[in-house]
């Protein structure tokens, strides 16, 4: 299958945007029922982030096959503050949202993805890469297994 990846500018393409982590979202709202429907936090979450590729020197990354939008990736840099207690220097880059449409999966465009981003920050002093996924999305842990990236943190919530 032939696809290109591009940077593209959130504010820009917001349609795309849009489209791409709402299918993001639906799928995650499948795998935890306390994910809120897109459309109730559509507008914030998209200016959220807006906001951090422009403060943060984020990256939206989107993979393209015949001028369709087939998946993305979008992740930011984390500056590492004084109130860190982990060792190193440098900053952190999070891998924050990342999806592929269905009907594209289990072609390399991912892992395509994610290496284009990681390339992208190679001249930046990064100490770690680190991303969130749900606990029962075994595929994604799998991938990250293969990646190199290990579970380190647990989160733990109560709902009240």
């Amino acid at each position: 299958m032939n696809y290109s990846i591009k940077k593209i500018k959130i504010t820009e393409n917001l349609s795309i945007v849009d489209e791409l982590v709402g299918e993001l979202h639906v799928s995650e709202k499948d795998m935890n029922d306390k994910t809120a429907d897109w459309g109730q936090i559509r507008d914030n979450y998209l200016q959220f982030m807006a906001d951090c590729e422009e403060e943060n020197d984020g990256t939206f990354l989107i993979a393209e096959a015949d001028g369709k939008a087939i998946g993305f990736l979008f992740g930011y840099i984390d500056e590492k503050d004084e109130s860190n207690f982990e060792q190193g220097d440098g900053d952190d880059l999070y891998v924050s949202e990342g999806y592929v449409k269905k009907e594209y999966r289990k072609q390399g465009i991912y892992s395509a993805l994610n290496t284009t981003f990681e390339e992208t920050y190679s001249d930046y002093k990064i100490r770690k890469i680190y991303r969130f996924t749900l606990c029962n999305n075994d595929t994604m842990q799998r991938w990250l297994a293969s990646q190199g990236y290990r579970p380190v943190r647990l989160v733990y919530e109560k709902w009240l």
